[in-house]
């Protein structure tokens, strides 16, 4: 195989661009050119591709778990003085740099071999009689040059903004073969249904709107399967195509032989998330490609206002946190083109720093700049990281399956009127606070993050209680609330979830198996996080609307289900906001609350100085602890702790 011989670039402005040379048929030969250009001055016309590297057929939530094989190929050749290696080794975030082995291209008289997406994509954005200029990272930037990288990285957002359009590649195959100009025009279909429904019903109809589209989901089944396919697949996954969409002037998807324009498919994911259709689409098993739509929405829009400002680095880092990248550092680099310039500006591309390094960087100019709010980013994951930052550190290439009571924009004064004292050591932080109190149980059978599986393995270290989930709760899997099919049982997945692990909340809240009208306001208070959506604090109606649904969590029969879910939707949609993804515990001293999804038994509650909300700590030796989260525990969360005799501040090393 010949090595590609790249010319060196004159100018960081400049980029290289690919001519993709025309050809009648799919299957001739790729033939293609690369050209030096300047981003500045004389830029010719020309569109971007957007695609990803590894197997394109990859959900997102198989990449966590996914051992990608040993391929011999790569375009790039080795590093000066290195020899080239037989294999490529898997990347440190789990994916392959490059996928799965291609097929050879001819660029510019010279035989090279690419990934197996990208020679996909070429054969399919190829065009008939005529040449056609594109964009390619993987070809466009001498890879193994850092210098060059770093420089074309950060010229990102003005190559995909003036970029024509930019070629959102999918990929070809689809699991009920390949994908087809039917089904994407379905998708065209479907954007007039939910107008006509919108029209109809009005936006603030949702049961009419629910109904309206479980209809016509059992009329075109397969085809609606397709759309969540498509919402599934590894492109919405990635880090990079926020800002390589977000820029463009422009977007189209392409599957297979087919396209779509990428407006279509951008409003009806939206519309479908605002909606939370979770039925037809399976809304939980597509949460990632939402979270990427809604975010390439909504900054394309703002790009479209310049009074408005665009989102700060850390919202960003946040927003995306699901979202995957080959190298653990492309987490914040794949971002920086859609942040503010001053944001973008502070963090200088350098692929020679470790990922975190850079993390903690980022930290500390957010502690100067915000104070405490870093912390509310930072949670212990179940999930391995390669990326050894202290725990007071956002570890951005970690997912994180609950939002922030920051993010939620919770009003609360846990510490009062405090102020923030801190002070950074190496890799530890030194705060001001105060351990108020100690775990001691734990809920462990809530399935985190949240599937579409009714019956989660209980954990090993389970600690929840000394009892098992009721028999009428199990026979829920037999009978499906409220009806038997597909679209029903998908519908209430999250009240099949909900059933396996609540009556352990009752048991843990309620040791001793008695309740007193205080225990009784503080246990629905806490499971509610005692807010409404709205963000007021609940008056004593939400008692009532906590009993029925509590009712209906507790194995309620089946015929009075639907009755009992209608009288506690407001408590209902109120515990889905602040609880999320959240463990309940209680405490040593008798307080409830919800903490991370790695909150155990022995865990430290702690209130900080100037932070809003408790936090939940965990010791590590020598008066050490590490972050584990936020949390929300009742009785605390307006200053109460501030004033307790038993407690005094301390100088906290969180490491």
């Amino acid at each position: 195989m010949t090595i590609y011989p790249y010319r060196p670039l004159s100018n960081p402005s400049d980029t290289r661009l690919l001519r993709l040379h025309p050809a009648s048929g799919y299957n001739n030969e790729l033939k293609c050119a690369l050209i030096h250009i300047s981003l500045t001055h004389d830029t010719p016309r020309y569109e971007a591709l957007s695609y990803v590297w590894n197997n394109s057929s990859n959900t997102w939530l198989s990449n966590f778990n996914w051992s990608p094989p040993k391929i011999k190929y790569a375009f790039y050749p080795p590093m000066e003085g290195e020899e080239a290696p037989e294999y490529i080794e898997p990347s440190e975030n789990g994916e392959h740099p490059l996928g799965y082995g291609g097929g050879y291209i001819t660029c510019d008289g010279q035989r090279v071999e690419i990934g197996a997406e990208l020679y996909d994509a070429l054969r399919r954005i190829r065009l008939p009689d005529r040449q056609r200029l594109v964009w390619i990272d993987a070809l466009c930037i001498n890879q193994q040059d850092i210098f060059e990288r770093n420089a074309q990285v950060q010229n990102m957002r003005v190559i995909y903004s003036q970029a024509d359009h930019v070629l959102i590649w999918v990929g070809e195959h689809f699991s009920g073969g390949p994908a087809s100009q039917a089904l994407l025009d379905f998708i065209t279909e479907l954007e007039l249904l939910i107008t006509i429904i919108m029209d109809t019903y009005g936006p603030k109809n949702r049961k009419s709107i629910e109904s309206a589209l479980i209809e016509a989901y059992t009329a075109h089944y397969i085809r609606w399967n397709f759309l969540r396919e498509l919402l599934s697949r590894a492109w919405f996954g990635r880090v990079w195509v926020l800002q390589e969409v977000a820029n463009a002037k422009k977007a189209t998807i392409y599957a297979g032989s087919a396209k779509c324009d990428w407006d279509t498919i951008a409003a009806i994911a939206r519309w479908l998330s605002i909606y939370d259709i979770n039925g037809p689409l399976n809304i939980r098993g597509t949460i990632c490609s939402l979270t990427t739509v809604d975010m390439i929405w909504k900054i394309s829009r703002l790009k479209e206002d310049p009074r408005k400002p665009l989102p700060t680095l850390i919202d960003v880092l946040a927003e995306s946190r699901l979202c995957m990248s080959t190298y653990a550092i492309d987490k914040v680099y794949g971002v920086l083109g859609l942040v503010r310039e001053e944001d973008a500006a502070s963090i200088p591309i350098d692929y020679g720093i470790e990922a975190a390094d850079l993390y903690q960087r980022i930290a500390e100019k957010q502690l100067l700049n915000a104070g405490l709010e870093t912390l509310y980013y930072c949670t212990k994951s179940a999930s391995t990281s390669t990326v050894a930052c202290p725990s007071w550190t956002p570890d951005w290439s970690l997912p994180c399956y609950h939002n922030s009571y920051l993010k939620l924009g919770y009003k609360c004064r846990a510490a009062a009127s405090s102020v923030s004292q801190f002070r950074v050591d190496g890799t530890s932080l030194i705060v001001k606070g105060r351990i108020i109190d100690t775990v001691r149980v734990v809920e462990l059978l809530r399935k985190i993050p949240a599937g579409i599986d009714p019956e989660p393995e209980k954990p090993a270290d389970s600690q929840t209680t000394e009892t098992d989930v009721t028999d009428d709760t199990m026979s829920i899997k037999e009978n499906p609330i409220p009806g038997d099919s597909k679209p029903d049982t998908e519908m209430n997945n999250d009240v099949v979830n909900n059933r396996t692990w609540f009556p352990n909340v009752m048991k843990i809240a309620l040791p001793d198996g008695t309740i007193t009208p205080q225990l009784y306001e503080t246990l629905w208070r806490t499971c509610c996080c005692n807010k409404t959506t709205e963000g007021d604090v609940p008056g004593i109606e939400f008692a009532d609307s906590f009993g029925d649904w509590t009712k209906a969590m507790m194995g309620l029969k089946l015929r009075d289900f639907k009755e009992f879910q209608r009288k506690g939707r407001r408590f209902m949609e109120s515990f889905t906001l602040h609880c999320n993804n959240r463990r309940f515990f209680r405490s040593e001293g008798g307080r409830l609350g919800w903490g991370p999804d790695q909150t155990r038994e022995g865990d430290m509650i702690c209130v900080m100085h100037g932070a809003s909300v408790p936090f939940v700590l965990r010791p590590v030796g020598h008066d050490r602890f590490e972050v584990v989260g936020d949390a929300y525990v009742h009785g605390i969360m307006d200053g109460e702790a501030m004033g307790l005799e038993e407690t005094e501040d301390l100088d906290i090393i969180l490491v």
